[in-house]
């Protein structure tokens, strides 16, 4: 039965519709009301059903979640062809447009309604409920175990981890606690603390849990769509990775007063640090991936057997990484005009069960579905339905083509571009000029000119992805590029460069060195990873490595301000996307705090003083 983010208890019911209230209240942490919850904490149910609310709510916030992590980047441009509906809301459909074609072009503004980060605070002040009240339902509930009380504070601590992660990457230094709020008169006490700081914390709660969660559910959906170890695992590969990256643009001569031996300097970062920071990804990674194989290995509820997708050794060179086969999509595969999809029709459209999801390769994604009336606009809004002009973005080909040397026919060889870039669409389908995303469009393609037959089904209720096998895959080959093994970054880089092309050619691009093996990586990530909510951050975390520049940091003045890194990702990335935008880009991101989105307006007011502008943000309407 497809239960997934059902609630039906009367006073979580209530809970909820508290959590949907707010005026001005500062990190908007509900629920508010204690006068609900008085006799609320009584057994597993109840405990349960404030988890399930956890996820339900984290699922209103991936709109957000893909403005704060991908809409800046190189990989889009606004819909040209956009068109404004008839249905009554046109006038809040084009200003949102333009409020999107501004964050494009690096003009950021703290009354845009989406840099308000309220809604990510409930789903932690949530996961901090069930936190606090797991112990006495322990006590009072003699049918939930010892076990069942550490599974689901791994899986909560997790959660909330995840949610600050994201607050992180976004907004660098953030408010943080892990105190339940009641009420607005709680919220007292919640100044900014270093994004770094931060994420040290998390760090060391989630390694407290590793390995104590779900190995799987008895449910499908609720295997893929709640945290296990599979997605615990593959949180801390990711944290240690951006805490790596941190560390370096932290260290050597990215501190003030390195090269003087007349200048006290305030000690940075070690290169023993930011290895075993990379070390810590290589072994957390290969767990995550050791946990999805034994999770696949396991027959689940209902017959459901994970061997009936043939996976196959695309040469990665490390352990448990064989990936869902591509089979061939016609017989006219080896004359190279229609590519292999069947893996990402897997992935993204059918699934291996025709549920638009939870494959082989899934890790953790939000669900939708039919069956539960439980739908997904976001992906529909940013990338558009068929037969609609209604989409908001569209993907640069011109980006997309330099990662291939701008040869269109090792493009169109690649069957993730077919999904991920196409231009050629059946006018049935939608009759709009440019490259667009088919990536979560369960589409069907025909057997030439990367053409778009048929939609199978609603984009509703497509699933949102947060961690699969690959991502993780790339994590690990980023921090072997640290580590300075080349050829193993080169090997999991080719690997799922194979899978995806005809005749299985190698990636692109030389790796003999540190600094082409992180692009190579930055380049099959985008890649692979295209509409997915990541690439802004990559660039952020590829910035931040980099580090550099000539002044202190603003709040960080041992450091400098990173805009050495600022500038590679502007001339390298940013520029080569959009050149009319390089001088707007030079202008606005000035330096590392450029990289972070600004505080939402009401934030700061509500604060009364506790928390100030993030530094290149602080002009108000």
């Amino acid at each position: 039965m497809k239960r997934f983010y059902q609630f039906k208890n009367i006073a979580l019911m209530s809970l909820m519709a508290l959590g949907a209230t707010s005026c001005e209240d500062w990190l908007t942490l509900y629920p508010q009301d204690r006068i609900v919850e008085e006799n609320f904490w009584e057994d597993k149910n109840d405990l349960e059903g404030v988890r399930y609310a956890a996820y339900s709510q984290m699922a209103g916030t991936i709109s957000n979640m893909i403005i704060w992590g991908d809409l800046r980047s190189d990989s889009y441009q606004l819909n040209s062809d956009f068109t404004v509906s008839s249905d009554g809301n046109g006038t809040a459909a084009k200003n949102t447009h333009d409020q999107y074609k501004k964050v494009v072009e690096a003009q950021l503004d703290s009354t845009m309604s989406f840099y308000d980060w309220g809604s990510v605070y409930t789903t932690i002040n949530f996961c901090n409920k069930v936190l606090q009240h797991g112990p006495e339902v322990l006590a009072n509930d003699a049918q939930f175990t010892e076990l069942e009380w550490q599974e689901m504070k791994a899986e909560m601590t997790a959660l909330r981890a995840l949610n600050y992660f994201y607050l992180i990457r976004a907004f660098k230094d953030i408010p943080y606690s892990t105190r339940v709020i009641n009420s607005d008169e709680e919220v007292i006490d919640f100044p900014l603390s270093n994004g770094l700081s931060v994420l040290d914390t998390l760090i060391t709660d989630v390694r407290q849990v590793a390995g104590q969660g779900r190995n799987r559910f008895t449910s499908i959906y609720d295997t893929h769509g709640m945290m296990t170890n599979t997605s615990i695992y593959a949180l801390l590969a990711e944290m240690y990775l951006w805490r790596s990256a941190l560390r370096e643009g932290r260290s050597g001569d990215n501190v003030i007063g390195a090269n003087d031996s007349t200048t006290t300097t305030t000690a940075g970062f070690t290169e023993a640090q930011i290895k075993a920071d990379c070390d810590s990804v290589v072994f957390y990674g290969q767990l995550s991936l050791d946990a999805l194989a034994n999770q696949n290995a396991l027959s689940l509820t209902g017959g459901l057997d994970r061997t009936s997708k043939r996976t196959k050794n695309y040469g990665a060179g490390i352990p448990n990484s064989e990936l869902l086969a591509n089979e061939s999509m016609s017989s006219s595969y080896e004359s190279g005009s229609s590519p292999y999809v069947s893996s990402y029709t897997a992935i993204f459209n059918s699934g291996l069960y025709g549920e638009g999801g939870n494959s082989s390769e899934s890790m953790f994604e939000m669900q939708f579905n039919d069956t539960d009336k439980r739908k997904n606009g976001t992906v529909a809004h940013f990338w558009g339905a068929p037969q609609e002009n209604n989409c908001h973005l569209s993907v640069s080909n011109t980006t997309i083509l330099n990662i291939y040397a701008s040869s269109q026919d090792k493009m169109n060889k690649d069957s993730r571009n077919w999904y991920s870039c196409s231009n050629l669409m059946s006018t049935s389908i939608r009759p709009l000029a440019g490259y667009y995303m088919f990536k979560w469009m369960n589409c069907n393609f025909e057997n030439n000119n990367k053409t778009i037959s048929t939609k199978t089904s609603s984009t509703d209720y497509s699933h949102w992805i947060f961690y699969r096998q690959t991502d993780v895959m790339l994590m690990m080959a980023e921090a072997y590029a640290v580590l300075g093994n080349f050829d193993k970054c080169r090997s999991i880089v080719d690997a799922i460069h194979k899978r995806s092309t005809v005749g299985e050619v190698a990636a692109e691009g030389s790796s003999n060195n540190k600094a082409n093996c992180l692009k190579l990586v930055m380049n099959e990530r985008q890649i692979e990873l295209l509409g997915e909510g990541k690439r802004w951050f990559d660039l952020v975390r590829y910035a931040e490595r980099i580090g550099g520049g000539v002044n202190p940091d603003v709040r960080e003045p041992q450091y400098l301000d990173g805009t050495k890194g600022v500038q590679e990702i502007i001339t390298e990335y940013l520029a080569k996307s959009n050149s009319d935008l390089k001088d707007i880009y030079n202008h606005r991101i000035k330096n590392r705090y450029g990289l972070y989105s600004p505080i939402y307006y009401m934030e700061l007011k509500a604060s009364h003083g506790q928390m100030v502008q993030n530094p290149v943000w602080n002009r108000e309407k």
